[in-house]
């Protein structure tokens, strides 16, 4: 096991005690020092901890923060640290079950903010809402609007992060394109957001996703901590566009809040957010879809004006 995966481990698992942190904090201490702790020496003794071994520094680091006068201070990951804590936790949770998946897309393309849901059953039934509090079944469809995966080929996808990654890509329904950076880390996105995917699907997504350069801790939030994944651009000489997620490493949970830049200067796309999760009612009055068009129809009168 790894520093890395040490450090998921330790991260997903519950809250230790008073009496454990304590105790543990001690044993490394005369451990590392030989004999009984110096106080006036600690800070220099757990720095050379550090460079003991892969197992050793993960465990200087995190008992050297809870021996800090502030025993609530957490480690300071990076981006990488915290797709890896997510993977170790995805990797152990049972899967999840219900009737049907329910997926809600929060956009606010300039000043209209529109609301969208799906509901999708295991035999491929959709029922989708963009007009408030109406829902309307429609056509069976894939299950991510750029790929031709349904249920059962989510459920057959590879557990290891390079074969996945191959099996999205061949599964891309855009013509061109679908080898860009932004359009992998956006099928691998859609593995813990856009779909039902198994536990281990999930883990190797975001060990995949750790693997991807560029990837910034911009500190907690609700709901886990925030990410910003920078696309360069084609010469690698600067940044095209970035990507700002959050993901909760104790929960797996991950959501979108939005992309910025991309091109010459174009208006920005977001801020958005996604959430996903099993559910066993269809929430609203089942309608035809003719009658959410209307809604649509003035949705798009308010964001002409914006357009130009």
């Amino acid at each position: 096991m790894d520093e890395l995966t040490m450090l998921g481990t330790a991260l997903a698992g519950p809250e230790p005690s008073t009496d454990t942190v304590n105790r543990s904090r001690h044993r490394l201490q005369n451990t590392m020092r030989g004999g009984p702790a110096k106080p006036r020496r600690r800070k220099r003794w757990i720095a050379a901890g550090v460079g003991l071994t892969a197992a050793a520094a993960a465990a200087a680091v995190v008992v050297s923060d809870l021996s800090a006068p502030d025993a609530k201070k957490e480690p300071v990951l990076s981006g990488r640290q915290v797709m890896l804590a997510a993977a170790t936790t995805a990797e152990s949770k049972p899967a999840a079950s219900g009737t049907y998946w329910h997926t809600k897309w929060v956009e606010k393309p300039r000043k209209v903010t529109h609301v969208s849901e799906s509901w999708t059953r295991r035999d491929g039934a959709t029922w989708l809402s963009v007009a408030p509090g109406l829902v309307s079944r429609v056509e069976k469809r894939p299950l991510i609007r750029t790929s031709t995966l349904d249920f059962a080929g989510v459920q057959r996808l590879p557990t290891d992060p390079d074969g996945l990654k191959a099996a999205l890509l061949r599964s891309c329904a855009v013509r061109s394109g679908c080898d860009q950076p932004v359009r992998t880390v956006s099928l691998l996105e859609s593995m813990l957001f856009a779909v039902p995917a198994p536990p281990k699907v999930r883990a190797a997504a975001y060990r995949a996703l750790a693997a991807m350069p560029h990837i910034d801790n911009l500190g907690r939030t609700a709901g886990g901590y925030r990410l910003r994944i920078s696309y360069m651009n084609d010469a690698g000489t600067r940044v095209d566009g970035t990507e700002t997620i959050v993901v909760d490493p104790k929960t797996t949970q991950f959501r979108v809040e939005g992309w910025a830049g991309f091109g010459d200067g174009g208006v920005p796309v977001g801020p958005s957010q996604t959430t996903s999760g099993w559910t066993d009612t269809l929430p609203g009055r089942i309608v035809p879809w003719s009658k959410q068009i209307p809604y649509i129809e003035k949705e798009n009168k308010q964001l002409k004006p914006q357009n130009h």
